[in-house]
């Protein structure tokens, strides 16, 4: 028979036997988030230094976008993949290039006449970072951001000038990616 003494001993046993694996998990748990954190951070702290950002997410993406287009002529640019990712690989977006032409831009003088043409390669891209800005090599234009239909393209002065929504922004020629600055993309609307 079990007497109120021994029937308090069991719960007090049973007691401490689940507020111990509820402590045990609790640290295993923390330290499973604190070795995710570290490495998504590492990983992180990686990917900025290189001039493209890759984005790691555990969902399939549709189809239009898992196969990026052919990569620019610099060899470090971009990666694309060949075959789309079966169910519950890892999928890695990378930048998509979503429209490429050859443009004729004009050559303007001193008092904006045409003086000739020029033939420019202009891409358009998509990042998953939402990145708007611009690569421009000499040869080729690499533009993220801005679609190619509401660019307006010219040489000024010997400098390759951008015009869009009303704006206008010269060019440097550089290998990195520049961003647009905000006043670019975001005109201040005049009343």
């Amino acid at each position: 028979m079990w007497t109120r003494r021994k029937k308090q001993n069991l719960f007090y046993l049973l007691l401490g036997v689940l507020i111990g694996v509820a402590a045990s998990c609790i640290v295993v748990s923390f330290q499973v988030i604190k070795r995710f954190t570290r490495e998504n951070i590492a990983k992180w702290h990686e990917m900025r230094g290189r001039d493209t950002v890759q984005v790691v997410t555990y969902r399939p993406v549709p189809a239009a976008r898992a196969v990026p287009a052919k990569e620019p002529a610099a060899a470090d640019s971009l990666s694309a993949s060949d075959s789309l990712p079966s169910e519950g690989e890892e999928v890695i977006l990378s930048d998509v290039r979503i429209a490429s032409a050859q443009l004729q831009v004009p050559l303007l003088g001193a008092d904006s006449s045409v003086t000739g043409r020029q033939s420019l390669l202009v891409e358009q891209w998509e990042n998953p970072m939402h990145f708007q800005g611009y690569r421009w090599d000499g040869q080729q234009l690499l533009v993220y951001g801005l679609n190619l239909d509401e660019l307006d393209l010219s040489y000024r002065d010997g400098r390759l000038v951008l015009r869009c929504r009303g704006q206008e922004l010269a060019l440097k020629e550089t290998a990195a990616f520049v961003r647009f600055p905000a006043a670019f993309l975001h005109p201040l609307q005049e009343e």
